[in-house]
């Protein structure tokens, strides 16, 4: 890190990964969600950082923004489960299904929409540089 941007953009991602931490903890989550959901933050600021230090996120920065929905898909599974009672130590089989907001197909959706309606957004939003950027031509 040679750059004052640099150390600016690594204290914001660590102050990301905290606050990430407290607000789990805040809500509720058991620690292995959090610690979960907090070493997945981790490692994306890591992932994004180092893309942002090489001047890559120009046309992946929606990406990021989908995979920072990702980290946290464990946290719909623990609140799927957070009101049901460990029955395990008393030998009973406890059978459950998922709500529709623990199964894969919403948390791919969750992480795909967003994705793709930035790609849209950054689209229109080239598209309407070009527009501005072409003169009118004049009429014969």
């Amino acid at each position: 890190m040679k750059k004052p941007e640099e150390i600016i953009m690594a204290v914001l991602a660590a102050l990301w990964v905290i606050l990430t931490y407290f607000v789990l903890t805040y809500i509720g989550a058991h620690l292995e969600t959090s610690l979960t959901i907090t070493g997945l933050t981790l490692l994306w600021c890591v992932v994004a950082f180092v893309f942002w230090q090489k001047n890559l996120m120009t046309w992946l920065w929606p990406v990021f923004i989908g995979l920072l929905i990702a980290c946290w898909w464990p946290f719909w599974d623990w609140f799927a489960i957070k009101d049901v009672v460990d029955t395990s130590r008393i030998g009973d089989t406890l059978l459950m299904t998922k709500p529709w907001y623990a199964t894969w197909t919403f948390k791919f959706a969750i992480a795909i929409v967003p994705t793709l309606l930035a790609y849209v957004g950054a689209w229109k939003l080239a598209q309407k540089r070009k527009q501005k950027a072409v003169p009118p031509t004049p009429l014969a």
